[in-house]
């Protein structure tokens, strides 16, 4: 499809020093630039109309394994060339070193990473994270992840996290995002291994067969089926409750509860709620730092309209003699001023990056080019 390209004709275009362009990239996606030379900005926009039922929005980690780290452009043509038709991307989470995400995630229905609580140093509680269900409606949210094991004596016990290493005395599950071997653990632990094969559901609640049980160390984790692993108090326990050949149910939600949760990131902070500024009203928002909040820097976030039918992916240049970048607060002011009604920040400095087309279409801020991250967001044609 040839691309029509419209030149948008708004305030802006009063200052001369101040050019937006506007472009259509395929039905229902429109890319919109800024370039604001008396403010020293450069910022883009991709506006989705995701009510189509064609396009959607799909959370991708890196590799799809849960320590690993990809450019935004690398999990872009991956899934280009897998067959999906990929239409733009995003960076997404904040990331460890080794690329494993803050925050939960969900990709294309299944879990990569669940916790209580956010990894963050900086937020004791879970961060704001967005997420989309099966019919593309979109929240912004603290999400925090509930989740429970049935033992086959009817008892439940709550599982602690999915993937990610375990704090002592929990209740883990692995599944193939975790990689090829359960982590490392202290040798001083206790712990017990079951290999967990499914069966069937019933609604939200998943029944696996134990077809296998060790105490080994780094044992392999299956492609089809779950690791349920248990440390010191919890595996001794585990290891008397469940047998080979026993079956047990595993209840995955999450606070507040969205049935059929298709793609789960996270961000931090939420920056516009109810169409409100939130750095705004509260400075220290999420346990966000002055140093991280009022410097400016280069920026990614996502939102979307009151109506949840326009879907944003926002990038603002920064640490460059052609743009500044940004403060939460701008930040900000800026989605509100573009149509979002709820705002999460993603992610930014030398990350920020968004690719359309296969294309970078920002500059990013690192001397390197683009920087490896743990997860993206996709816009796809289906």
């Amino acid at each position: 499809m040839k691309l029509l390209t419209i030149f948008f004709l708004s305030i802006y275009s009063i200052f001369p020093q101040i050019n937006v362009q506007e472009t259509q990239i395929t039905d229902g996606v429109v890319h919109k630039r800024i370039v604001n030379q008396s403010d020293t900005l450069v910022i883009n926009i991709l506006k989705v109309d995701i009510k189509r039922p064609d396009l959607t929005i799909r959370a991708v980690k890196a590799n799809e394994l849960l320590g690993t780290k990809e450019t935004t452009s690398q999990m872009f043509e991956r899934y280009r060339l897998s067959g999906f038709n990929v239409i733009a991307a995003i960076n997404a989470d904040f990331f460890e070193a080794d690329g494993e995400v803050v925050s939960n995630m969900i990709s294309n229905g299944e879990i990569v990473k669940a916790v209580k609580f956010s990894d963050s140093p900086f937020n004791e509680f879970t961060n704001s994270q967005f997420a989309v269900d099966s019919d593309d409606n979109l929240f912004v949210d603290q999400i925090v992840y509930s989740g429970n094991i049935i033992l086959p004596n009817g008892i439940s016990e709550e599982i602690h996290r999915i993937n990610s290493k375990p704090d002592s005395n929990s209740i883990i599950l692995y599944n193939r995002f975790q990689g090829k071997i359960t982590p490392d653990l202290p040798k001083e632990w206790f712990v017990v291994d079951f290999v967990l094969f499914p069966l069937y559901s019933a609604g939200d609640t998943l029944i696996y067969l134990t077809n296998g049980k060790t105490t080994f160390r780094n044992f392999e984790v299956p492609k089809e089926g779950l690791i349920l692993s248990a440390n010191n108090k919890y595996g001794y326990y585990l290891n008397r409750e469940i047998q080979v050949g026993d079956t047990v149910k595993i209840v995955n939600e999450f606070s507040p509860k969205i049935k059929n949760l298709k793609s789960l990131i996270g961000g931090w902070p939420v920056l516009v709620k109810d169409g409100q500024n939130m750095i705004r009203r509260n400075p220290s928002l999420e346990g966000i730092t002055e140093k991280f909040s009022e410097n400016r820097h280069p920026r990614s976030g996502i939102g979307f309209s009151e109506d949840k039918k326009t879907f944003y992916m926002i990038t603002v240049d920064g640490r460059q003699q052609s743009s500044r970048g940004m403060t939460l607060l701008e930040f900000a002011n800026l989605m509100i001023t573009e149509g979002i009604y709820y705002g999460l920040n993603l992610d930014g400095g030398g990350s920020t990056t968004m690719v359309i087309n296969g294309k970078v279409v920002n500059n990013p801020s690192d001397a390197t080019g683009e920087r490896l991250v743990g997860n993206s967001l996709l816009i796809i044609r289906e």
